[in-house]
């Protein structure tokens, strides 16, 4: 009588062979995944790192360059309205509103046709077409495939 215990279920053999290689892909694969992670987050972190530099860099010009608008939006709603008031000692305050709007409407119009006019022939943006894949596997019909 021998007692050596519980047998433990050998493996194939084939199994036993591989099973190793395949514990180092498995291991190798999980380090070149973490590498492409790292990879991809460091440039993240560089263009995020670096877009924030220049929007420190551009801040105070933008920020005049709003303050100059709101400004310059208000000086011109004072000048319509200093030409309202003025055209009102002519004609009633609601002509004079009416021959005012009237007129910033026309001479919008004429700006935007001029804009229009000055804009590039062709087409709006230019779209370059992505390169096309001609791999032969592309062109087989797969059972999914509507």
């Amino acid at each position: 009588m021998s007692s050596t215990g519980p047998e433990r279920p050998r493996k194939p053999f084939f199994e036993r062979f591989t099973e190793p290689f395949a514990d180092i892909a498995r291991e190798k694969i999980g380090q070149a995944e973490d590498r492409v992670r790292e990879a991809i987050q460091a440039e993240i972190d560089a263009v995020s790192a670096s877009v924030r530099a220049r929007a420190v860099q551009v801040r105070p010009s933008a920020i005049g360059f709003g303050a100059a608008a709101l400004l310059t939006f208000f000086g011109l709603a004072l000048f319509v309205t200093a030409a309202v008031v003025g055209l009102a000692h002519v004609v009633e305050l609601w002509l004079a509103a009416l021959l005012v709007g009237a007129a910033l409407i026309i001479v919008a119009g004429g700006l935007a046709a001029w804009a229009r006019s000055r804009l590039p022939k062709g087409p709006a943006m230019s779209v370059t077409r992505a390169h096309e894949v001609s791999h032969p596997a592309e062109e087989q019909v797969h059972p999914w495939s509507d």
